[in-house]
């Protein structure tokens, strides 16, 4: 978390004005990459669906945000009950969360009983389902015109908020009796049952948080593009998604927020060279494509290189924090409850 702040400080008072959006950008997408390892790095279960719960909190905060005289002529097939609500930006990003981990409690019932790549297929099957209905339900969604004139109040400052708020929830999610549990069945699924871990329930309400989070994430998205289409949050961005992940670490937070932030930068510096780059007599009028190429030219090699990740399974810890030492000839470890 202070890694975190202190990114987005640095390039927002010392970066350039027009890195205040990649900024946004990157914080956002840490959330999306934060709601999805909630589920697959505690519980093992490999999602390709989550995209799935950030375009339902996406579409929830453009019909409770958007003024009522500008749902009147952009979307005038609206029903009644959503053409009448309107909702500050703060709650209505709740209910974006909300109405995304609805959705998840319907699909946790057959998904939770998958296991392997039964599990990653229905998840993706749930995105593919979404997808379609969002592109086909033109009264709801305008279909593949997209839904315009949604007020962008998605700023660095709470983006940050909220993606500080979403990884202590986390963080606290994984360090209960609710998330050793969960990861107990990650590590042996058959030794969790024996002792009685009843795991598609844990599995079942690790997804409706994730979900949660990544609405929440579909929320702020939206209000920071200020216009979206169902393409938006399709494979490309819940590819990226998961690569921010398996390069930071996929059974770590902190390798989530890491991973996020390399990803990031190494994007958006590839991205300007993409462009073209001019040092002195060196010149070189760039190459499309040569972003994607980039990362996964880098997946490839943190594949290669370091399977589990950049921060593997460990966890970042505070750099004053001391731990107790057992020295050769002590006869036994002090009590948790002792003082260092």
């Amino acid at each position: 978390m202070a890694i975190l702040v202190v990114v987005v400080t640095f390039l927002g008072t010392r970066g350039p004005g027009s890195l205040d959006r990649t900024v946004t950008t990157m914080v956002v997408n840490l959330i999306l990459v934060v709601g999805t390892y909630s589920f697959i790095g505690l519980s093992g279960v490999f999602s390709f669906g989550h995209m799935a719960f950030t375009v339902v909190g996406a579409y929830t905060f453009a019909f409770l945000a958007i003024p009522l005289e500008t749902k009147a002529i952009t979307m005038p097939n609206l029903p009644a009950f959503l053409a009448s609500a309107q909702m500050p930006p703060v709650p209505a990003t709740l209910m974006a969360g909300l109405a995304a981990a609805v959705l998840a409690l319907v699909v946790a019932v057959p998904l939770t009983r998958m296991t392997g790549l039964s599990a990653a297929l229905g998840t993706f099957a749930v995105l593919i389902i979404v997808n379609q209905v969002a592109r086909n339900w033109q009264d709801l969604t305008n279909g593949t015109a997209g839904v315009p004139a949604i007020p962008t109040t998605t700023t660095p400052q709470n983006a940050v908020i909220w993606a500080l708020v979403m990884v202590s929830l986390v963080f606290l999610l994984q360090q209960s009796r609710f998330g050793l549990r969960l990861r107990a069945s990650r590590e042996d699924d058959v030794a969790a049952r024996a002792l009685a871990i009843h795991i598609p329930i844990l599995r079942g309400a690790a997804l409706v948080l994730s979900a949660f989070i990544c609405g929440v994430a579909g929320a702020l998205s939206a209000a920071l593009l200020g216009a979206f289409g169902p393409g938006t949050y399709f494979l490309e961005l819940n590819f990226l998604i998961l690569v921010m992940l398996v390069i930071g670490g996929i059974k770590s937070l902190s390798g989530a927020v890491v991973g996020t932030i390399v990803v990031a930068a190494t994007s958006e510096l590839l991205r300007r060279v993409e462009q073209g780059v001019e040092l002195g007599s060196f010149s070189f009028s760039g190459r499309p494509g040569l972003r994607e190429v980039g990362l996964a030219v880098i997946l490839l090699l943190i594949l290669i290189l370091r399977p589990t990740g950049i921060m593997g399974a460990r966890e970042l810890t505070w750099p004053f924090r001391r731990t107790p030492t057992v020295r050769p000839g002590d006869r036994s470890m002090p009590a948790s409850g002792d003082s260092e």
